[in-house]
């Protein structure tokens, strides 16, 4: 119990410091409302981008962090391509292939490369 409280502890850090450097990555300026949920109430997918009210979603419950932390990473690029008028809020931006989808995957796995070579505790720290 008390090792589960200390892994709560120390991922709740490590988002933090994960949102800061993706944040600073991307250069975003506008504010992201970012809430992390083990309710699927409201989402259907591991994740999602609300570019209307500038909301990223994210469905934690028995994923490990550093998916967690990619799933967050695509959401956040997504926030950027919004603020740089890339979205159109077109369901074809996010269909399987298109330009808006590969450069959010891609800038991804960038993003969790360099911040796992900084953290190296993201690939052990489970849930």
């Amino acid at each position: 119990m008390l090792n589960n409280m200390q892994n709560r502890m120390t991922n709740k850090v490590l988002m933090g410091k994960f949102i800061d450097f993706v944040s600073e990555y991307l250069e975003i300026t506008t504010p992201v409302n970012i809430r992390l949920t083990n309710d699927r109430e409201d989402i259907t997918t591991t994740a999602y981008y609300d570019l209307f009210n500038y909301k990223i979603c994210v469905y934690i419950k028995d994923r490990a962090i550093m998916d967690v932390m990619r799933s967050l990473a695509h959401e956040m690029v997504h926030h950027k391509q919004n603020e740089d008028g890339k979205l159109s809020g077109n369901a074809e931006d996010g269909s399987d292939g298109s330009p808006i989808e590969n450069e959010a995957n891609a800038v991804a796995g960038v993003i969790m490369r360099l911040f796992g070579k900084q953290n190296p505790e993201i690939y052990t720290n489970n849930k």
